[in-house]
């Protein structure tokens, strides 16, 4: 009864030691914000993996070091959100992180558009509803 015991209580430790607790890379924050420029769609992800970065005018942020007024973010597979999905000028919040999800990489056309927010990484977008 004691080997019986003993081995539970080494699976119990095992199975919470080793199981993982965070599904999330990187750190992740909150973005409450508005489209300010056009939006350029990619093709369908199949093959290669695309990805679009958005800006948008920041309403909200949870990261208190960032001050600038607006910010770029790449939304992975843009056409997996429904018709109409992104408009100019509406607001959205974004639950974001500063490392890809995925472990792989993308295909973003138009990545130059993050070199003008000077950030120290890029943010990925995790999940966005339209407000």
């Amino acid at each position: 009864m004691k080997k019986i015991i003993f081995i539970l209580t080494l699976i119990c430790i095992s199975t919470i030691g080793f199981s993982q607790t965070d599904s999330i890379k990187g750190n992740q924050f909150e973005l409450t914000g508005k489209i300010i420029n056009e939006i350029s769609l990619t093709p369908h992800c199949g093959n290669f993996a695309f990805g679009t970065v958005v800006e948008f005018e920041i309403i909200e942020f949870s990261d208190s070091n960032y001050k600038g007024s607006s910010i770029g973010v790449i939304f992975t597979c843009p056409e997996f959100y429904k018709s109409g999905f992104f408009e100019i000028g509406k607001t959205y919040t974004i639950t974001i992180a500063d490392e890809n999800q995925a472990d792989f990489s993308w295909i973003i056309p138009n990545e130059y558009i993050l070199n003008k927010y000077k950030l120290d990484k890029k943010l990925w977008v995790i999940e966005a509803n339209k407000k």
